[in-house]
C-alpha cells in the first residue's frame, strides 16, 4: 500500500515537472519565433518610394567627392515587422565615408515590411547603393 502511494506521488510529481518543462519550452519557442530573422520570405521588404527615396537621404561625403570616389557600397540590414531598418552593416565599402553615409541613409527610409505566410516578419535585406559623381 505504501509503495503504491509513493509510486502515485512520484508519478504526479514527474507529471507536474513535465508540464512545467513543456510550458517553458513553448514559451521559449514563442520568444524565439518573435526574434527569428528570415532570409527568404513570400514577399521581400521594399523601400517605400523605391531607391529614389533612399538616394534623397544620402549625403555624398565631402571626402569622397574630394578624392573622386564613386562605385557601389553593399549594405545589409534587418527590416523589422514595422518596416524600419535596423542594424545596418556595410558589407562592401568604397571608402571616403560612402559606407557610413549609405548606412545612415538606410535607417531614414521606411520599408514595406516583409511578409511570410501572411504575417509581417523580420527579414535580412541586402542592397547595393551606387555613388556616382556627376560631371557638371
Amino acid at each position: 500500500m505504501k509503495t503504491t502511494k509513493r509510486l502515485k506521488s512520484t508519478i504526479a510529481a514527474l507529471s507536474a515537472i513535465a508540464l512545467v518543462i513543456f510550458t517553458l519550452s513553448g514559451l521559449a519557442n514563442d520568444a524565439m519565433a518573435q526574434d527569428k530573422v528570415y532570409s527568404v520570405v513570400d514577399q521581400m521588404p521594399e523601400i517605400e518610394g523605391g531607391l529614389p527615396a533612399l538616394y534623397e537621404k544620402i549625403k555624398y561625403p565631402k571626402e569622397a567627392v574630394k578624392q573622386g570616389i564613386s562605385g557601389r557600397v553593399f549594405l545589409q540590414v534587418i527590416v523589422d515587422e514595422n518596416g524600419q531598418a535596423q542594424n545596418p552593416k556595410v558589407i562592401r565599402d568604397i571608402g571616403g565615408g560612402c559606407g557610413d553615409a549609405a548606412a545612415e541613409a538606410i535607417t531614414k527610409v521606411d520599408f514595406k515590411p516583409g511578409v511570410h505566410k501572411g504575417e509581417k516578419v523580420k527579414v535580412k535585406y541586402s542592397l547595393p547603393v551606387t555613388f556616382r559623381i556627376e560631371n557638371r
